[in-house]
């Protein structure tokens, strides 16, 4: 996009959304920032075409994350810093998992295949085909990992009871099912529950208060969260990361955990699992929690294969 017209678009975006007022202060930094770009790159993103005397010193700003994420990651990040924070911003390829008993799909836009999961180039192959006729779901990867850790780290078997407490839109839910888990899928709102697949036995429940007995060998608690492992497909969500939502995310973390801890059998396990990468949601909330120990968990970092997540197995103490 020429300078020009991109200055321009910036300009109109701001009036049809009502903030006139801001028009003038908007012209001015883009026509500043047209004037720095470089005709050739020396680094990768937005800022590869500044200069680097030119280059904002604060890492948020840099890549465009909260400040307040910045201090939560802390030391977690790895060497180096840069691609680390960088990749919070990185959207991965389409993936798919194969349904049991069906064959591997095949495509011009397959980019790789490991196992049951194949990643696509181009999306639309993959939806108008093997998705469509139900061969294979979408699923990421990192999502299928808690799936796993369900049958793996929680030692699940086949035709154990299975609760999902948050489970819309049940991707990880039909995962389990797959794997021969008697799996029952809950959430707090009807109109999710509708929408989750068929062939699950589906309830509405509020995962606060459960309408459910003790008994379940395995209690999967995916629980709302900041999405800060999913930022590639949901950039606006750096816009709510303050500490206000923050903290009451970690409450009703919290909550819902304790909740579902009353619902395992005795000897079961306990799986909770966010798409954050914030420590304060993730290890802040599975480590606190009173009279459970940890067997096992596990970090995902966005890459061009995977999106940002988080699990912990918990057994009772």
């Amino acid at each position: 996009m020429p300078a020009h017209a991109a200055v321009a678009t910036i300009v109109e975006a701001l009036r049809r959304v009502g903030c006139p007022h801001l028009t003038g202060v908007a012209n001015a930094v883009a026509r500043r920032l047209a004037g720095l770009r470089r005709e050739q790159r020396d680094g990768e993103g937005p800022l590869g075409r500044l200069p680097l005397d030119a280059r904002p010193e604060s890492e948020a700003i840099r890549h465009g994350l909260p400040d307040l994420l910045v201090q939560d990651l802390g030391d977690q990040l790895d060497e180096p810093r840069e691609s680390a924070l960088a990749a919070l911003n990185h959207r991965a390829d389409l993936c798919t998992r194969t349904r049991p008993g069906a064959p591997q799909p095949t495509g011009a836009s397959i980019l790789k295949r490991d196992g049951a999961w194949t990643w696509w180039g181009n999306p639309h192959e993959a939806l108008s085909g093997p998705v469509a006729d139900g061969r294979c779901v979408v699923q990421d990867r990192a999502q299928g990992r808690v799936a796993e850790a369900v049958l793996q780290t929680a030692k699940a078997r086949p035709g154990d009871p299975v609760l999902d407490l948050c489970s819309a839109p049940g991707g990880k839910a039909l995962a389990m099912r797959d794997a021969g888990l008697t799996v029952i899928s809950a959430d707090v709102a009807a109109s999710k529950v509708a929408e989750l697949p068929r062939e699950l036995p589906r309830v509405v429940s509020d995962g606060l208060r459960p309408a459910f007995a003790t008994g379940f060998e395995v209690v999967l608690v995916d629980a709302p969260c900041s999405n800060t492992g999913v930022l590639g497909r949901r950039p606006e969500a750096r816009l709510r990361y303050d500490r206000a939502h923050r903290d009451s995310l970690i409450e009703l973390q919290r909550a819902l955990l304790r909740s579902a801890a009353e619902l395992v059998a005795p000897g079961g396990r306990l799986v909770y699992a966010t798409c954050s990468v914030s420590p304060p949601e993730n290890q802040g909330v599975a480590h606190t929690l009173d009279g459970w120990r940890l067997l096992g968990e596990h970090l995902s970092w966005p890459s061009q294969w995977e999106a940002g997540g988080y699990y912990a197995v918990l057994l009772r103490a």
